[in-house]
């Protein structure tokens, strides 16, 4: 076939099967790889979100969420809980084996209110509610944290997200820390219920 007015080949029709001229990209590799990359990245991302890893910005564990922030008042006190974990990674099993007491501290002034887990080492951040849970994150003590290569790792975080039921505080409490170059990253989230002490 040639074109009439420049007395050169035409390109073929689309659906006729004739192959595509000399040195152009076969339309197969422009359409077809990037789709299939990304149903492989979707893919990939699915199997990522399933594998039960924290998603940011999502109460995990199945913490109910409310629909507006607790009054301090039913926030401040002392407060002590068993908690089961839920998930555990990076560990051997019996390092998430059993139950786990965790003790909290909420002090308000005004309507801000601060958490403090365990002891005062952990720091005492901020309560801020946020998708209808209470939450607030900070490291972990280098005496608690996990170790690398006999060292304490230094990206050690907890987080904790709370609501109020009917006088009682429910929520999670997690520890993680990030992948370094010799050691992996580890992740254990507990579920747990609060009373007053």
């Amino acid at each position: 076939m040639t074109d009439r007015e420049a007395g050169r080949p035409r390109a073929p029709r689309e659906g006729t099967g004739a192959s595509a001229p000399a040195g152009s990209t076969p339309r197969w590799v422009t359409v077809g790889l990037p789709a299939l990359a990304l149903v492989v990245a979707f893919g990939v991302a699915g199997v990522v979100l399933a594998d039960g890893s924290p998603v940011p910005g999502v109460p995990t564990g199945g913490v109910p969420s409310m629909s507006a922030p607790a009054p301090p008042s039913e926030l401040e006190g002392e407060w002590v809980g068993k908690a089961t974990p839920t998930r555990c990674a990076g560990f051997d099993d019996e390092a998430c084996s059993g139950t786990r007491s965790i003790t909290l501290t909420v002090e308000c002034s005004g309507n801000r209110c601060a958490v403090t887990p365990f002891a005062p080492r952990y720091g005492s951040p901020p309560l801020q509610f946020v998708d209808g849970v209470h939450r607030a994150s900070g490291p972990v003590p280098a005496d608690a944290a996990p170790t690398c290569g006999g060292a304490p790792t230094s990206s050690a975080l907890w987080r904790l997200e709370l609501v109020v039921r009917d006088g009682r505080l429910g929520g999670s409490y997690q520890e993680s820390t990030v992948q370094g170059f010799d050691c992996g990253a580890t992740g254990v989230e507990w579920q747990v219920l609060f009373d007053r002490e």
